[in-house]
Order: structure tokens, then sequence, then C-alpha cells
């Protein structure tokens, strides 16, 4: 059966908006599953342990699912830990908007982080910017910040496309995609009314995954591999040539240490 499509879906995504759409719905599914199972393992009284997987899955899940579409390209911001994904001319950002079921097109943006700031460069402009003599209520976060890392080699024409959705530590609510410029106190500028997205039941799994705990070392095993429970290392000692003692020349010690050639700059290539 073939679901009707907005048009600026295959504006953006071009053939491949179907796949992009089915794509995100279980890159979704997948995260809320995962992000269950690791606060389960953990036992835990808080929510933490399935934040953060939730947090890390809403990237790693959506790369897993789109990876493989003709045209999609990983892209990695500078100083963020995960990779976001341009399929055609659509960069997306997905971000948890709500923890219960709310509306969408009155969703704010969580944090206006530098990130963030970047990747508005791809929106649509605010319908209201700072005239060059509107002094009051002046807002320092409004300004333009360029783009680093692998945003700056983002192909002209590229679109940030939002995925907002709601969920919390006991089930996956909503989800939805659209343009959107960023307003004023991080609320969403809608330039297109915000397409709910599937979510399918299931969920699907890549590659391999830790099933079963490893064995773990016997007691005797770790008596060997302990770092103190080894043969003692036999060192060898030699005196000092009678030439060196009477030159005052000072015992060989070892080598002074070489400069790393390396720095935080290789990684920022």
């Amino acid at each position: 059966m073939s679901v009707h499509l907005p048009s600026w879906t295959t504006d953006v995504f071009g053939e491949q908006a179907p796949a992009v759409r089915v794509g995100l719905g279980q890159a979704l599914r997948n995260m809320q599953a995962n992000a269950q199972a690791a606060q389960e393992q953990t036992d835990s009284r808080t929510n933490h342990t399935y934040g953060s997987a939730r947090w890390q899955g809403q990237f790693e899940r959506v790369w897993e699912e789109l990876k493989d579409l003709p045209g999609a390209t990983p892209v990695k911001p500078f100083g963020f830990p995960f990779e976001l994904m341009i399929v055609g001319n659509g960069l997306l950002y997905p971000f948890l908007y709500s923890k219960t079921k709310s509306d969408v097109r009155t969703a704010r943006i969580p944090r206006e982080s530098r990130l963030v700031k970047e990747l508005f460069n791809f929106a649509p402009p605010p319908t209201h910017e700072q005239g060059a003599f509107e002094l009051d209520g002046f807002d320092e976060s409004a300004e333009v910040v360029k783009p680093r890392g692998g945003l700056a080699a983002v192909p002209p024409g590229t679109q940030l496309i939002l995925v907002p959705f709601a969920c919390n530590a006991s089930e996956l609510l909503e989800a939805h995609w659209g343009r959107a410029a960023l307003g004023a106190e991080r609320r969403l500028e809608w330039a297109t009314l915000p397409e709910p997205l599937p979510l399918p039941e299931t969920v699907t799994f890549h590659g391999q995954r830790l099933g079963t705990i490893p064995k773990q070392a016997t007691s005797s095993e770790r008596e060997l591999t302990s770092f103190d429970g080894g043969a003692q290392p036999t060192f060898t000692l030699s005196s000092r040539a009678s030439v060196d003692q009477q030159r005052d020349v000072p015992p060989l010690t070892e080598a002074e240490p070489a400069d790393d050639q390396t720095s935080e700059d290789d990684a920022n290539d």
C-alpha cells in the first residue's frame, strides 16, 4: 500500500523519501527497546541508564537504519560523539522534545548549544530577525555561528530536517519530522507541518550484539594473571668502564622520552 508523502519530503530526499520515513520510525523503535533493555539490566532505582542509552541510540540507530540507502552519508559535527545522517539534501537531527504526549507544533529545542546553532545554519530563517537598531532585548544567542568539523563540508543546498520524538522509560509515544526555524526562547517555527512518523511494533537488530556474559576467569586463573602473581624479573647490571670513572662521565640512564608528535588538532581533520 502506497503512502502519500508531502511534497517537501520528495524535494529533499528524492525517491528515497519513503525509505527514510520507514527507517526513522524503525530506528526510534530500536532506540527505545535498547534503552529499556539497558535500564532493566542495571536494575537501578533511577532512570539514568535509560536516559544515557536513549540519547546514544537516537543517533546510532538512525545511522544503522539509513547507512545503506543510496546517497546516504554520515557527517560528524565538531566535538560531537556521534554522526548525523545526510540522505539526499536532508540533514537529519533527532531529539527528544517531550516525555509525555504533547503538541509538537509548540515544541522547543531542549538546549541551544553550539551544535544546535551550527545545525540551524541549514534551516529556514526565523520570521523575525533583529534589525541593526533594535537594541532593546538584544539576544546574543541569535548570532550566526559558522559550522565546524564535518558540518563545514556539508554540500550547499542541504536542509536541516528535524525529527522530534516523545518518549519515556515506559514507552515510545510519538515521532514527527519536518523543517523549522529556530525562534525566540528555543521555540520552533515550523516551515512545514510536522508529519507523524510510523512507529513499528517490532524491533530489528543488525550485526552481532552481546547476548551472553563471557566466561569469567577462575580464582586460580586470576592468580596467574594478576600483576603480582608472576615470576620476578631479573636485572642485568654492568659496571662502568674505568676510563669513564676517571673522566667523571655521568652514568647512563634511561633515554629522555621523545616528544609526542600527535595533537588534538590531528583528530579534527
